[in-house]
């Protein structure tokens, strides 16, 4: 059996948190954990380690900017990638940047299972 694709998604919408794990473990290729708050999101990056993290960036408390920048200070978590998810930027602006905010990679939500998986698959190499 393959290795199936460890994510961590980190958004404050239950709803985002649950489509995207039940869309993503449809496929039988990923093992998903989610959070709803940034600090549990980081304190469950440390325990689990996953392969990538999808990361929206306004949380309660912290952005996910910030969770970010503790992600890549702790020796466990500096490596694994982070695809950031934002409803404030339209799908056409993050295009025209190339998919990328300040080297770093964004998508727009509402994010397709297709965009996700492909972008999952493109930060890990693939």
């Amino acid at each position: 059996m393959p290795h199936k694709i460890s994510v961590l998604i980190v958004d404050d919408s239950p709803q985002v948190c649950e489509a995207m794990k039940v869309n993503l473990e449809r496929t039988k290729r990923f093992t998903v954990q989610t959070a709803q708050d940034g600090r549990v999101g980081l304190r469950l990056a440390q325990k689990i380690v996953p392969d990538v993290i999808v990361l929206d960036i306004m949380l309660p408390g912290q952005s996910g900017g910030q969770i970010a920048e503790q992600l890549r200070e702790l020796h466990s978590t500096q490596r694994i990638p982070i695809i950031f998810i934002t409803g404030m930027i339209t799908k056409a602006e993050i295009e025209q940047r190339g998919g990328e905010i300040g080297g770093e990679i964004f998508l727009a939500k509402p994010v397709s299972t297709e965009e996700l998986i492909a972008t999952i698959h493109s930060v890990l190499k693939h």
